[in-house]
């Protein structure tokens, strides 16, 4: 068989500026099978100014709603002229599924790629068939990506009213109506568990859990403390123990997952006590597994060959070592910035350089230690050395996983966003002069092999995908990473790179197809990617959970596939993931003796059970009460908010406004002559009811040109919105402080929504902003 030509990991081209880590290089294979392959690339970055789906309930918007919407008429037309298709559960499914067609609450483990929704799909049709009058079915799932797969598999078998409700703010095609609106039309929703709880906490909307007769949990290892999973079951619970444990009127609930884990222990017993803990969160009966089918469960489920490698560092690593010499001459500098006087600890940063403690470091130690400052020139100037510190240690985190060049390419990008403005402070031209004193040498240093060597994280990756279509041309694979390109994912914006929902399905699809080799993806595809062909998984770089570890394994669906798990030898990944392998046998003798003590004892296991609850439900009471006794009257108390870099004043807190429960936009009218005013071509995030990212917003305070944040267009008034992260939060006295959400501003002060009183006094007064281009 012909080798395919020599592969190129990382190319950079004209508009490719990203790197492994923070972002990635584009992935390309040059020429295999006699076309180009290419890599998709799938990130779920969070991001201050875009719409949570957890603050938004009812609005989805996208750019592309006319051709989405003629679109998806299309396929439900289809659809209707096609009769679903005929299915029989295996022997094993078959075993899965007795409980739950007994009407039992209950937990279903089985290994990734075994059909668990299959059998979900067989409970969803037993109770089609005997529907109580005006009680309806929910089918949960934790993302919106995985919302769409399990609805066309339902579909596909069943002829059923179904109703998809996602929280995919940005991407999705009609404004989503309230639940109650809905229910009448439907028997079956698929449904993100966010969506689901914010329909039953909003007042307005007459949906309660009494509403639906079985509720499904996909991937139910997710129920954790705060996950929405947890806060639906929690209210579930809550209602049965109110009712003395009488659940007649209450669904029956079922979960689904590949593993729950055994959370931090590694004795027996403790293992065991952890799965009765989650069964009493689930309210489930049972935990069910094939025991009798074990043999059919093996020939239908491939099980790849795993294989942990560790991979030295680089031999000769000069552009390493001139990256945290340039830190550590930088870090000199903050002792002429007066920020020990505020914060001793604050001058003395972490020995080791690119890495998680050296980031918490500079967010928060070093920025929290930045707003007590006064002088406005040493403010300014800890923001310039804070800034370029963070951008060193983000490259050496891309140099630690991609090229030399690729982290001097950041550096470079990154350097040139830096505001042209001429007013610097002496501490400041230092800086950046070190900067452009190591810069050639830097240069010189990356692209040399004989100073720095490539990566052999990058050669190794290339060596397996490599071997691999060498053996099977016809090969899928998918490379997990935590961060594969920070605006690639359906969260980010247009303009920043960042894929409609359309085209990451299109984007599998293809990969399906075999026009794509590769996909690239964050650990947000770990969980349901369900692409049969995929005979190659590789866990680039990072430790997880043993859950994490089992369920990545799992795409691996075809036969004869493989995972691999290349691990940094110095960064003890191959020693955690090694541990993880060892909790898998721990997990599986723990489920099985907690299945002989509910066989042999029912009685005592539900007496247990519910103990587990009622202490639960305390411990909730308890902490609802502890939270609202902190927050009895709302605090008005006005604050000053100023620039974090140059500490010019912007507003009080009584300026800020809640706009759609999310948004903090400033009314304040003189904001406009303390500030600069973008306008972008087009809205970075469309919409119908609000359109973000029509500009951006900087400081105009003593030189400073730093981004305050962006601009929002609601109901015809342009708003400035402010970023949490680029404020500095003083009163009086008090010394200043910054904050990472706005969320958290409450500690503080509260934020008012915006009210028609508002709207119409800005509507008759002058324009919140004035536009510089």
């Amino acid at each position: 068989m012909e080798q395919p030509p020599s592969i190129s990991l990382y190319e950079r081209t004209e508009d490719d500026t990203s790197a492994l880590g923070d972002g990635i290089a584009k992935l390309s294979l040059d020429q295999i099978d006699d076309h180009p392959t290419e890599v998709s690339l799938f990130d779920e970055e969070e991001e201050e100014e875009k719409v949570s789906e957890s603050k938004t309930s009812k609005y989805a918007y996208s750019e592309n709603a006319n051709l989405a919407e003629e679109n998806d008429l299309l396929k439900k037309q289809k659809k209707k002229h096609v009769d679903p298709k005929k299915f029989e559960l295996r022997p094993y499914q078959q075993e899965l599924a007795e409980r739950a067609l007994r009407g039992d609450n209950c937990v279903i483990i089985a290994p990734t790629g075994s059909g668990k929704t299959h059998v979900a799909i067989r409970i969803i049709q037993h109770h089609l068939e005997k529907l109580e009058r005006g009680k309806k079915i929910v089918f949960i799932v934790d993302k919106n990506n995985l919302a769409n797969q399990q609805s066309e598999r339902i579909e596909e078998y069943l002829k059923c009213r179904l109703k998809v409700i996602s929280g995919d703010i940005q991407r999705e095609v009609e404004c989503v109506q309230d639940w109650d609106s809905l229910l009448p039309h439907y028997d079956v929703f698929v449904s993100t568990a966010q969506m689901l709880l914010n329909a039953i906490n909003d007042p307005e909307q007459n949906v309660c859990l009494e509403s639906f007769c079985l509720i499904i949990f996909d991937e139910c290892h997710h129920c954790g403390r705060k996950h929405p999973f947890q806060r639906i079951v929690d209210k579930y619970v809550d209602t049965r123990l109110d009712r003395n444990g009488d659940k007649s009127r209450l669904p029956q609930v079922v979960g689904f997952t590949a593993s729950l884990g055994v959370g931090k222990v590694n004795a027996l017993d403790n293992a065991v006590e952890h799965l009765k803990t989650f069964l009493a969160i689930m309210d489930a009966d049972c935990l069910v597994t094939v025991q009798r089918n074990k043999q059919d469960l093996a020939t239908h489920v491939n099980n790849p060959k795993q294989y942990i490698v560790s991979v030295p560092g680089r031999r000769i690593d000069d552009f390493g070592t001139r990256i945290k010499i340039l830190m550590s001459r930088t870090e000199d500098y903050l002792v002429y910035t007066g920020v020990g006087t505020v914060d001793r600890i604050a001058i003395r940063p972490p020995s080791i350089k690119g890495d998680i403690q050296y980031t918490s470091w500079l967010e928060g130690t070093l920025r929290k230690a930045q707003a007590k400052l006064q002088d406005p020139d040493m403010a300014r100037t800890l923001f310039t050395i804070r800034q370029l510190l963070e951008i060193y240690n983000n490259a050496l985190i891309h140099y630690t996983h991609a090229r030399a060049i690729d982290a001097l390419n950041f550096i470079k990008d990154e350097v040139e966003k830096f505001p042209n403005i001429s007013k610097y402070t002496e501490i400041e031209r230092k800086v950046k002069s070190v900067l452009e004193d190591e810069y050639m040498t830097l240069e010189a240093s990356a692209l040399d092999h004989g100073r720095t060597s490539e990566n052999p994280l990058l050669e190794k990756l290339k060596e397996i995908i490599i071997s691999t279509y060498a053996e099977e041309p016809n090969m899928r694979a998918i490379v997990f990473h935590i961060k594969a390109q920070k605006y690639t994912g359906a969260k980010a914006s247009i303009s920043e790179g960042g894929m409609e929902r359309h085209e990451q399905v299109s984007a599998l699809e293809l990969f399906r197809d075999g026009e794509y080799k590769v996909i690239m993806a964050t650990t947000v595809a770990e969980e349901g990617l369900d692409i049969k062909e995929c005979n190659l998984v590789v866990r680039y770089d990072y430790a997880g959970s043993p859950v994490a570890m089992m369920q990545a394994r799992g795409r691996g669906r075809a036969k004869n596939s493989r995972f691999y798990i290349l691990a940094s030898a110095d960064k003890c990944v191959a020693e955690k993931e090694q541990a993880n392998v060892t909790i898998e046998p721990l997990m599986e003798a723990a489920m099985k003796q907690l299945q002989r003590l509910i066989e042999l004892d029912s009685y005592t296991f539900q007496v247990q059970k519910q103990g587990c609850q009622r202490q639960m439900k305390r411990e909730r009471e308890l902490e609802t009460y502890q939270q609202q006794s902190k927050v009895t009257v709302p605090n008005y108390s006005i604050y000053n908010l100023s620039c974090l870099k140059c500490n010019a004043f912007l507003c009080t807190s009584n300026d800020i406004r809640k706009i759609l429960n999310h948004h903090y936009g400033c009314i304040r009218q003189d904001l406009k002559y303390r500030v600069v005013c973008t306008r972008f071509d087009q809205p970075k995030y469309p919409g119908e009811d609000i359109e973000m990212g029509v500009g951006r917003v900087d400081c105009s305070g003593r030189g400073c040109g730093v981004k305050l944040g962006t601009i929002a267009l609601y109901e015809g008034i342009y708003f400035p919105i402010l970023n949490i992260k680029a404020l500095k939060i003083a009163k009086g006295t008090m010394k200043g402080d910054t904050l990472k959400k706005w969320g958290m501003v409450e500690k503080y002060f509260t934020v008012q929504d915006m009210t028609e009183y508002d709207m119409e006094y800005l509507s008759k007064s002058d324009r919140l902003i004035e536009w510089a281009n």
